[in-house]
């Protein structure tokens, strides 16, 4: 289902330069997919920790959020009251 709406990675996708990240500037979450078979965990945990994100690790894939939405949900929901209060 999902590779039938997927279109090919622009080029411009990594060649383009881009502007400051708002992650060097804001509070981040990162949720580590310890199932994913396109990003090794050791990469995710590279940039989550670059981040200086807020690291949660879950035996889901590569697509969480259609694959296991309630963990991103609760992500999210930590993320709001940290943020919010």
């Amino acid at each position: 289902m999902l590779g039938a709406v997927q279109r090919p990675v622009s080029i411009n996708w990594i060649t383009v330069p881009t502007g400051r990240p708002l992650w060097r500037d804001i509070p981040s979450w990162f949720l580590i997919a310890e199932e994913d078979r396109m990003i090794v965990q050791e990469t995710q945990r590279f940039m989550a920790e670059r981040m200086k994100a807020k690291i949660m690790a879950h035996p889901v894939d590569h697509v969480p959020s259609i694959t296991a939405p309630s963990v991103v949900v609760d992500m999210i929901q930590d993320a709001m009251r940290t943020v919010i209060g």
